[in-house]
This record gives structure tokens, sequence and C-alpha cells, in this order.
């Protein structure tokens, strides 16, 4: 009887996990806490890297803040809309217009509002 309670007041008293105090989960830890498209501030978060395609040098996005399933994206001179956006996206298009805007290299397609635009590095 006297070994189980000891047993038992043992795994009471013992610390009760790891890795838990700062609120990171384990595997990103490491990481600095950040999500693995979004280690490098600035960086173009990944699902719009996705739909983006092959991305040139300075990718530019713009955003119609009245819509989050959609955004132009500046592809060889042109801009180009993509809408559809998942409900994933569709998070990381509010994320994109919390974001400082930036002059778009060419004139902004005309679609009744200013559109958000802004630049990646």
């Amino acid at each position: 009887m006297f070994p189980s309670l000891l047993l038992i007041s043992s795994l009471l008293a013992g610390p009760q996990g790891r890795g838990h105090d700062k609120g990171v989960p384990p595997g990103l830890a490491k990481k600095g806490g950040a999500p693995p498209g979004l280690a490098k501030k600035g960086g173009l978060p990944p699902g719009l890297a996705k739909k983006y395609g092959r991305l040139p040098e300075r990718p530019y996005v713009a955003v119609d803040p009245r819509y989050h399933d959609r955004a132009w994206f500046l592809i060889e001179g042109r801009w180009e809309l993509r809408k559809g956006f998942d409900v994933g996206l569709q998070g990381e298009i509010r994320d994109v217009l919390r974001l400082p805007a930036a002059p778009p290299p060419i004139p902004l397609p005309r679609v009744g509002v200013d559109l958000h635009v802004v630049l990646f590095n």
C-alpha cells in the first residue's frame, strides 16, 4: 500500500509536461514561433505564394477591401485577378489588408474602389 501511495504522490508532484510555458507549439519552438511560410519578415504568405505561381523578384499583390476571396497579382507587367479563395486564404487576404501600402509600379485595374497594394520582399 505504501509503495503505491508513494508512486501516486510522486506522479502528482512531478512536472506536468514540457514546452508549454511560452505558448509556442513544440514544432515551432526552434523556428522562433513563426509558421513556416511566414518565417521571413515581409515574406509572401504560403497560400498567396501558391496562387501567385512562379514568384517574381518583387511580388506585388493588390486586394479589394470589399472582397476577401480574391486578389490581383502583378505578373509579367499585367494585373491578373485570381478569385475563389478558400477560408484559409481569405485569412491571409485579411492580413494583407493590415500591411502598409506600396505604390504600384504600373496603373491598377479600375474596379470602382481603391485597391490596397502590398509589395512583398
